[in-house]
This record gives structure tokens, C-alpha cells and sequence, in this order.
């Protein structure tokens, strides 16, 4: 799982999971536009048209594989209640929505903003062959763009709601020094997926560029990443309306027609700040023993753990669990090399 999965296991079963993880993933590529592979893949951009306000201008644009099926769009979260009034939660694909948040920090080098994007999808199938370690319902993803003080985007970082597969895609306004020591800018590999090292922007900063997030199907990995014009998605695939909310909005979901909310979220006892319905279980099979967490893999709030109740951490080393938190942005940069 990325930077998740890098970190040391015992031999064998870290030899296993790479090679679970890699049959899941290392077919995987995105195919060359106008091309039957392309559009047999039924790929369709999920787009912000909102244009009024900071985050609807730099919104990813969001381009999953198999779009026809109901597991693979961007969905809306929702509650409801059963017939013995139990809570349901569970994400409608008919409905697409994008919940955001700002972050601001600094640095020695700079001040920041954190525009920060989260998207859900009604589950990940359960699959042999190929095999889904994240199989699950509820799952979801985070990209965050960083924009420096002058409001240009420096660095994507794109990680799944459970705190697996980061990556960091730098652009081109930020300075090479920042760079980790043995970053390259041509490529990087994410456990079988090939990334950019380094996506390019217009200078000066063309304001109608976009970032363009490419999805497996099934997995929701991220798989490619582009910059591209709206123009130019639109010129490569049908469109589907992302709408904005306010990141708040996944504490008061509407509960059906009862007049009340709840949150998408546990607020309280030993799953508080998880996802309601979101449980891995191929991930606590294989690798809860020794990650020493239960959890793991889990979707879960991404904000400061003494208000969510739990550690949106990226290393899976049980001692590092703090240390790699993504919220404290600064630290957490700092933590994986990065120079900002």
C-alpha cells in the first residue's frame, strides 16, 4: 500500500502482501487517448464547474476506469434507517460530491495553503483474481494541493482515506531544493503504478490548468496523473457534475426523513473517528498482527486526531505512528523528506 506498505514486516508475509498487491495492480496502466483500450474503458471525468471560489478553481478533475459500473463513480454519502432502526450508511453513486477543507501552515521557507479534497465511491469489490487487499465499503480519497504564497499549486498529495498508497507529485513552480534527496522527476513507482515525478504547469501560471486524477477501476488507485484544461478533458470524456460541500457536512448527514442527522463518522468508543460500514478485512487478516493496529486500513476523518479520536498516520511502523500524521502538514512533509 504505497508508503503504507513500505514500511518493514516480517520477511514472508511482507514478500506475500507485495505480491498480492502487485497481481492487483501491475497490468494496470492508462492507455493512449483515441485509442479502442481508451475508450473500452469506459472512463468519465468528474468535474467542478463552480468556478466562484478558490477550491472550485483548482478542483481535480477526476477520471475513474469503468465509470459504468455503479462501485467505480464518485458518490454521495448518506444515512437512512432500517426497519429495526438501525442506521445505514452508505454511499449513493448517483449522486457525486466533493467534500473540501482548508489548511493553512508554514514553514522556515514559506507560508502554505492546503486546498483539500475528499471523494468516496460506494465500496471496493471483493476479488480474488485479481486480489483486492482493500476490499470494502465506503472507501475513499484525499488530494490535497498546496499552493505557495502566491497561489500557485507546488505539490499534489494524493492518499487513500485509510491513510494508503500516498504520493507525492510535485510541479514545476516548486524549486528543486525541496525535493527529497533521491527524488527524480521523471517517474516514481507506487507499488505497481507508475506516476509522474514531476507534472508540468504553464508559466506564467495558466489559470484554466487542472489537475487530472486518473482511477483504476475496482481499487480507486491512482494511476495517472495529468495537467490538463477542462477543454481538453471534456474533448476525451463524457462529463459527470462534482458537486462542493464543506468537509463539516460528513458530521450531519441527513438520517432519512426522521428531521435528524448523524455523522458519517463514529463519535465515540473504540471506532471514533472511523467511518461508519467501512471495515477491511483481508487488511486485519494479513496485517493487523503486526502493524500492532486492529484497524489498519480502516477509512477514517483526516483532521487533528484530539478532535477526530484517531491518527490519520502514513507509515505503517508502529513507532512512527505520530511522527507520520498527515494533518500536522509541516512535520508530516518534513517526516517523508520533503524540504517546503
Amino acid at each position: 500500500m504505497g508508503s503504507y506498505l513500505s514500511d518493514h514486516a516480517p520477511g514472508r508475509v511482507m514478500s506475500i502482501l507485495c505480491m498480492l498487491v502487485l497481481l492487483s495492480a501491475c497490468t494496470t496502466t492508462r492507455p493512449a487517448y483515441d485509442t479502442p483500450e481508451y475508450n473500452n474503458a469506459n472512463y468519465a471525468a468528474f468535474v467542478v464547474n463552480n468556478r466562484q471560489d478558490e477550491f472550485s478553481r483548482f478542483a481535480p478533475v477526476f477520471i475513474p476506469a469503468g465509470s459504468n459500473s455503479s462501485f467505480n463513480r464518485i458518490g454521495n454519502p448518506e444515512a437512512s434507517q432500517n426497519n429495526d432502526g438501525r442506521e445505514v450508511i452508505r454511499v449513493d453513486p448517483d449522486e457525486a460530491s466533493v467534500f473540501v477543507d482548508r489548511q493553512y501552515f508554514s514553514t522556515e521557507r514559506g507560508r502554505y495553503t492546503n486546498l483539500i479534497y475528499r471523494i468516496h465511491f460506494e465500496k471496493t469489490p471483493f476479488s480474488l483474481l485479481p486480489f483486492h487487499l482493500t476490499a470494502g465499503k465506503n472507501n475513499g480519497l484525499l488530494a490535497i494541493i498546496t499552493l505557495d504564497a502566491s497561489s500557485k499549486p507546488i505539490l499534489l498529495t494524493t492518499v487513500h482515506t485509510c491513510g494508503c498508497y500516498l504520493a507525492f507529485t510535485p510541479t514545476s513552480f516548486m524549486p528543486g531544493e525541496y525535493h527529497p534527496d533521491d527524488w527524480t522527476s521523471g517517474s516514481q513507482d507506487v507499488y505497481g503504478m507508475s506516476l509522474p515525478g514531476q507534472l508540468e504547469f504553464s508559466e506564467p501560471f495558466d489559470p484554466e490548468q487542472r489537475f487530472a486524477i486518473f482511477l483504476q477501476e475496482e481499487t480507486h488507485r491512482v494511476m495517472d496523473i495529468d495537467v490538463q484544461t477542462l477543454q481538453q478533458v471534456r474533448s476525451h470524456n463524457p462529463v459527470i457534475p462534482l458537486e462542493i460541500a464543506p468537509v463539516d457536512d460528513l458530521r450531519s448527514l441527513p438520517l432519512g426523513d426522521s428531521g435528524n442527522t448523524t455523522s458519517f463518522f463514529e463519535t465515540e468508543g473504540d471506532r471514533k473517528g472511523y467511518v461508519k460500514g467501512a471495515y477491511k478485512p483481508f487488511e486485519r487478516l494479513f496485517m493487523s498482527w503486526w502493524s500492532l493496529d486492529w484497524r489498519v486500513g480502516e477509512d477514517k476523518a483526516y483532521g487533528d486526531r484530539n478532535e477526530t479520536g484517531t491518527v490519520f498516520y502514513t507509515s505503517l511502523k508502529p513507532w512512527n505512528r505520530y511522527e507520520s500524521d498527515m494533518w500536522p502538514f509541516a512535520d508530516f512533509l518534513e517526516f517523508w523528506g520533503w524540504g517546503l
